[in-house]
This record gives structure tokens, sequence and C-alpha cells, in this order.
């Protein structure tokens, strides 16, 4: 984890400052991580993506800089890379994800995240997306399950740009699955067309019935 003194001596917060100022906090922070594209099953090779939002416990809370860290939970690969993502909290502002996480530079396993902007934006107890990034799934490692996505390293900069407020974190979870066989395909579609026909034949005896004719 990078952290905010990344960003340069002028953006450094001191822990004295922390330890004074977390009890004084108005509100908390949560940050969640969902999944945005598909809404479902991630059917492998696919790419998904996936969005971390920000949102205050209680009331209202200015925001100046974020950092953070996403995690894959599985380290060999299984459940893809993380090979892109987007900066939505501070687009004009400083950093964003860091491009050397992503692939090949980088594992793909981890992305540090980290932005901030002298003009601060006003958190509320609705989600606000800050980040999006972009999961792919065509490894070959890549298998089948159900996988977790988490965040660390939880930093958040109030209007002050030295008071880092609490945090808590809301992990998610996504489902790879397998391209279906061309059999099985096939046989979905025999066993529908097949059922179409028998109601179609039960339709017309019961039409005939009814008219009395053969």
């Amino acid at each position: 984890m990078r952290g905010f003194k990344h960003l340069g001596a002028g953006f450094v917060v001191s822990v004295v400052s922390i330890a004074l100022t977390l009890a004084a906090a108005d509100a908390g922070i949560i940050y969640r991580v969902s999944q945005v594209t598909p809404t479902g099953a991630i059917t492998i090779p696919a790419t998904a993506t996936f969005a971390v939002t920000l949102e205050s416990d209680s009331g209202n809370q200015q925001v100046t800089g974020v950092d953070f860290t996403v995690n894959l939970s599985d380290t060999a690969r299984k459940g893809g890379v993380i090979t892109s993502g987007s900066n939505f909290l501070f687009p004009g502002g400083a950093n964003g994800f860091f491009a050397s996480d992503f692939p090949p530079a980088g594992s793909g396993l981890t992305a540090d995240y980290t932005s901030f902007s002298f003009t601060p934006v006003t958190m509320t107890t609705t989600p606000t997306t800050i980040a999006t990034f972009t999961l792919d799934t065509s490894g070959v490692d890549v298998v089948p399950g159900t996988y977790t996505i988490s965040l660390s390293g939880l930093e958040v900069a109030d209007a002050s740009l030295q008071q880092v407020l609490p945090t808590t974190q809301v992990p998610t979870t996504y489902t790879l699955q397998a391209v279906p066989e061309p059999s099985t395909i096939a046989m979905a579609g025999l066993a529908v067309g097949g059922g179409m026909a028998v109601g179609w034949k039960s339709a017309r005896r019961r039409e005939k019935s009814s008219t009395g004719t053969a």
C-alpha cells in the first residue's frame, strides 16, 4: 500500500493528528465493493466490471482524499486478474489506480488506489462511486467457482486534509462459470423443441375432438 505519502510531502497525515481526531469525527466512512456487469455469474472467459463506493455511516462528511487496495481472494489467478481501473472521485485530481499493479507489469491480484483533491466532495448515506476496475477471466489458470474481492489499507481524509476518518469495508463475492458444452446446448434445444412439438400435437388432438373431425 503506497498511502497518501506517495502523493508528496504536502499531503502527509501525521500519526499524532490521527490519534487526536478519530474520536472527534462526526461520521465514519463505509467502503463497498460490488459487481456492476454482468449482473449474475461471469461466464469464462468474459470480463466483469466492479465498483468501489463510499458512503457516510451517518449524516454528511467532507472528503478530500482516499486510499485503498483491492485484493482478490485467490492468489493463484483462479478467480481472474484485475487489468485496468478508473478514477471517479477526483477525475482531475492526482493518481487513482497505479498502472504498475496491472499485467503485464504487475500481478493483477491486488491494485492500489490513491487520489486527492483540494476541493472536498460531500459523502452522504447514499453510496458514491469513487472508482471502477475490470476483472479479466481469460487466463489459463481461471477455474469456475465463487471468489471474494475485499479492500484493505483504508484511509479517508476530511476537508482539512489532516483528519483520517474511521472506516469500515463491505467486501463482495462473485461467481465464475464455464461456457456450456456444445452438446449440452444442443440437448437443451432438443428438449425445448420436443416440448413444443408435444404441446402442439396435444392442442391439435383437442381441437379435432371438439369439432368431431378425424
